[in-house]
């Protein structure tokens, strides 16, 4: 069981990567108000190929060696939950979206409280990839570009921990600035 949803992120940003996507897009929209919290991640990968497709949500179906198949049925099951649903809209050769839906005051809803550590292991463990990150709450937004905060700095080169402070000061603050954590 994933306990945070940005665990369920960080499994479908892998999905995205591993489907050969050069190009992952992260949208979490709070919005409390609306008791409503989504997340959509996208890509431009592979796709889902029609008979896999109609699979997507069974427990332990994998089409890869030494994955258990619980992504997806968990990340609906915890929207299922709180009172939301998950919806999957792929295309072969176009790429996947992925959205999540959440009543966002439900009491079984699974906290959000690790994005930034997500985007930051996401954007510098796969530099080669794009990651467009938005997330934004009560209609203030944080946006984040990891081809443009690792614009320069050499895309085998090995990583600095300066650059790893600089990305993670700059997720923390900048969903700090919204209202998050």
């Amino acid at each position: 069981m994933m306990e945070d949803l940005s665990f369920h992120v960080l499994d479908l940003a892998e999905n995205a990567i591993a489907a050969g996507a050069s190009r992952v897009t992260i949208l979490v929209n709070e919005n409390v108000a609306r008791d409503l919290l989504t997340i959509r991640v996208s890509d431009n990968g592979r796709g889902i190929p029609a008979d896999v497709r109609e699979r997507v949500f069974d427990p332990f179906f994998t089409t890869k060696s030494k994955r258990t198949g619980l992504g997806l049925p968990l990340l609906a099951q915890a929207a299922r939950q709180s009172g939301g649903g998950v919806e999957v809209v792929t295309a072969p050769g176009r790429g996947t979206r992925v959205m999540a839906r959440f009543r966002y005051e439900h009491i079984d809803r699974q906290p959000l409280t690790r994005m930034a550590e997500t985007i930051m292991m996401l954007a510098l463990g796969n530099p080669e990839v794009d990651f467009r990150y938005r997330h934004r709450r009560n209609g203030r937004t944080f946006k984040f570009s990891s081809r443009r905060v690792l614009a320069g700095t050499g895309r085998r080169a090995p990583i600095h921990p300066a650059l790893i402070r600089s990305v993670r000061k700059t997720l923390q603050n900048g969903l700090r600035r919204i209202g998050t954590t």
